[in-house]
C-alpha cells in the first residue's frame, strides 16, 4: 500500500512510502517505482444528466453536438487517424510480401480447424456444467486447459473441491441468480519453473517451448477446461515428492507418443449419455468435420512454412479491415445516434416533452449525478418514498452509491428487504425502457449495476445510533471504503433535497435532509487532520 504524496494545495512535492511485505515480486516492484504512468485517455460518454443539463441550460451555440465536437475524446479520436493509416499501409505492404502460394488449400484447411474449434467450444460449454461432468473428473483423468489465449496442454485431475455459494438473505433473485454453487478441479500441470528473488513462489504459468519444467498442482475452474480424455492414469497418494509429479510428466508424454492425432477425447453421446437432439447434432457435425480434416492433403504432409504464412496473411488482412472500419466510422455520427436514442428514452420517461423542453421530471433529474438519474426522479415521481422513513431512505439510497461489493452473506431486515424489490423492478423497468429505444442495455447488468445493496444494513444501523465498531462488524467491505461511500451517500442525499425543493416537494425534501443529518456524526465525518 502507499499513500498520496503531499497534502493537495499545501504542499509542491511530498514523498511517497510504498509498504510491502516479502510475497511482492522484484518486477513488480520495478514496475511500481520506475513504470511509466497510464496514458490519459478520454472516458467521455453521453449521460442523462449532462443531456438533460446542455437542453435546460445550455444557449446559443453550445448544443450537444458543440459540446460532442469540442470534447477531449473526439480530438483525440481525430489526432489518431493519421497514425491509422500509416499503421494501414505497413500491413498492406506486409501482406504483399507473404508467400500466397497454394493459398486456396491452406485456406480449406484452416477453416475446417477453425470451425471444429468453435463447435468444441460450443460443446464444451455445456459439458463443463457442474451436474454433467462433475461425475467424469476422477482422480487421473486428463483434462485440457485453457485459459483465454493461453494453452496449458493435458494435465491430471487431482481432486474436485466445492466452493458453497453465497447466499444473500432475502435479495431479489435476480441479485442471487449469478451466485451459484462453483467448484474448483485441482489438476497436475506443466508449470514453469519461477520464484521471487527472496524465494517466494511465483504465480504458476505455462512453460515456454524447450522449458524443462515441473508438474504443479494448479486450481482450474470448471470453464477454463477445454477438453476431457478418456484415458485415466494412475496418480500417486502423495504427491509433494518431484519424483512423484515428473513421473506423471513422463507417463503423459508417453501417451502422447502413442497417440500422434491427438489424446482421444470423451464422446458426449456414447461416453456421457447425453442424449439432447441438438447436442447430438453439434458432435455429429464435428464427426463430419473431423472425417474432411484428416482426409486433407495438408493433414498428413503439412507445410508448416505455408500454414504459418497463411496464418499471418489472414490475421494482417483481418486487422487491416478493423482499422479502415474504424477510419470509415465518424465518432460523431455514433453520438448522433446514441443522443437521438436517448433523447427517445427521455420523451418515454417524460422527462422531455416532444419539442424537447425539458419538463418537471428533468429538471430534477437535472440535479442529481452521483447515482442513476433516471432511476431515482423516477421513484420520487411514484411515491416510492413516501411511504419509507429517512432511517429507510438512507439505507435505499446506499444501493445508487458505487463502491466495494461484500462477499459475505447479506441479512436484509424485512422494512429494507420489500423497498429492494420494488427498487429492483423499478431498475428493470427502465432498462426494458432504453433497450426498447435501442441502447445496447442489458437488462440484468443494469439492474446489478444499478442496485448495489451491500451497505443497506450497515447503513440504515448508523442512521438508526450504532456505533462504527458495530458497524464494521456487519460487512467485510473495509472501513475505508465504508467512510468514502457514507460520505458520497451524504452528497447524494444532498443531491435529492435539491432536486426535491427544486420540484416543491417539501415534505420529501425534508425526509432527504433528516437521512442526511442521521449519517453526519462520529468518524465517518470527523474533519481532516490537516484542516
Amino acid at each position: 500500500m502507499s499513500g498520496r504524496a503531499g497534502r493537495r494545495g499545501k504542499d509542491e512535492r511530498g514523498i511517497c512510502i510504498i509498504m510491502i511485505d516479502e510475497q511482492i515480486e522484484m518486477n513488480s516492484l520495478k514496475d511500481m517505482v520506475l513504470g511509466k504512468p497510464a496514458p490519459l485517455v478520454s472516458t467521455f460518454r453521453l449521460s442523462y444528466y449532462s443531456i438533460l443539463n446542455l437542453m435546460s441550460r445550455a444557449e446559443g451555440q453550445f448544443t450537444a453536438e458543440h459540446v460532442i465536437k469540442n470534447s477531449f475524446h473526439q480530438f483525440q479520436y481525430e489526432k489518431a487517424l493519421p497514425d491509422i493509416g500509416k499503421k494501414v499501409s505497413k500491413l498492406e505492404e506486409e501482406a504483399a510480401m507473404l508467400d500466397a502460394s497454394g493459398e486456396a488449400e491452406v485456406a480449406e484447411y484452416h477453416k475446417l480447424k477453425l470451425d471444429i474449434a468453435q463447435l468444441e467450444k460450443k460443446i464444451m460449454a455445456e459439458i463443463t456444467k457442474p451436474e454433467r461432468v462433475l461425475n467424469f473428473l476422477l482422480p487421473g483423468r486428463l483434462v485440457k486447459v485453457q485459459e483465454g489465449g493461453t494453452d496449458w496442454g493435458w494435465g491430471v485431475v487431482v481432486n474436485v473441491v466445492k466452493n458453497p455459494p453465497v447466499a444473500l438473505g432475502t435479495l431479489p433473485p435476480a441479485l442471487s441468480s449469478s451466485r451459484g454453487t462453483s467448484y474448483i478441479v485441482d489438476t497436475l500441470l506443466h508449470c514453469s519453473i519461477g520464484s521471487s528473488e527472496n524465494g517466494s513462489r511465483a504465480k504458476p504459468c505455462p512453460t515456454r517451448p524447450g522449458e524443462k519444467g515441473e508438474m504443479s498442482v494448479v486450481p482450474v475452474q470448471l470453464p477454463l477446461i477445454s477438453a476431457l480424455s478418456k484415458l485415466r492414469i494412475s496418480v500417486p497418494s502423495d504427491l509433494r515428492p518431484v519424483e512423484a509429479r515428473q513421473g506423471i510428466l513422463l507417463a503423459i508424454k508417453e501417451l502422447g507418443k502413442r497417440f500422434p492425432q491427438g489424446l482421444p477425447k470423451l464422446n458426449p453421446v456414447k461416453d456421457m449419455g447425453i442424449e439432447d437432439p441438438e447436442f447430438v447434432e453439434l458432435v455429429n457435425q464435428i464427426e463430419e468435420l473431423e472425417q474432411k480434416l484428416f482426409a486433407h492433403p495438408l493433414h498428413k504432409s503439412q507445410d508448416e512454412h505455408q500454414i504459418r504464412c497463411f496464418q499471418r496473411k489472414a490475421e494482417v488482412n483481418h486487422e487491416i479491415q478493423q482499422l479502415k472500419s474504424k477510419m470509415r466510422d465518424s465518432q460523431l455520427q455514433k453520438f448522433r445516434d446514441e443522443l437521438k436514442n436517448r433523447s427517445r428514452v427521455l420523451k418515454k420517461l417524460g422527462h422531455i416533452d416532444a419539442d424537447g423542453v425539458v419538463q418537471l421530471k428533468g429538471r430534477a433529474a437535472c440535479l442529481i449525478d452521483t447515482g442513476d438519474e433516471l432511476l431515482v426522479t423516477e421513484l420520487m415521481f411514484n411515491g416510492f418514498f413516501n411511504d419509507l422513513d429517512h432511517h429507510q431512505i438512507a439505507a435505499l439510497a446506499s444501493c445508487f452509491i458505487p463502491g466495494d461489493r461484500s462477499s459475505e452473506q447479506i441479512h436484509l431486515r424485512a422494512e429494507l428487504a420489500k423497498p429492494l424489490q420494488q427498487l429492483q423492478d423499478s431498475a428493470r423497468r427502465i432498462a426494458e425502457i432504453q433497450h426498447e429505444c435501442k441502447l445496447e442495455v442489458n437488462v440484468d447488468e443494469y439492474v446489478e449495476a444499478a442496485v448495489r445493496p451491500y451497505l443497506m444494513d450497515a447503513i440504515y444501523c448508523w442512521s438508526k445510533g450504532a456505533s462504527f465498531a458495530e458497524v464494521i462488524q456487519m460487512t467485510d467491505i473495509f472501513e475505508g471504503s465504508i467512510i468514502r461511500q457514507a460520505r458520497r451517500l451524504n452528497e447524494f442525499l444532498n443531491q435529492l433535497c435539491a432536486a426535491a425543493h427544486a420540484v416543491k416537494e417539501v415534505d420529501l425534501e425534508n425526509k432527504f435532509a433528516a437521512a442526511s443529518e442521521s449519517l453526519c456524526r462520529g468518524i465517518m465525518f470527523a474533519n481532516s487532520l490537516y484542516l
